[in-house]
């Protein structure tokens, strides 16, 4: 939010969420699995 804002995007157009704990991409019982989930997903 923080980059974006910085290059001009309105703050009052963003809104950050997070559902890592809530909505993991995949199981988080591997390695690999919580190396999916480490992410940032942006909807324009």
């Amino acid at each position: 939010v923080n980059f974006l804002v910085g290059a001009g995007v309105a703050s009052d157009r963003l809104t950050a969420k997070g559902f890592g704990e809530i909505q993991p991409a995949t199981t988080n019982a591997t390695k690999e699995g919580r190396q999916k989930n480490r992410r940032v997903e942006l909807d324009l």
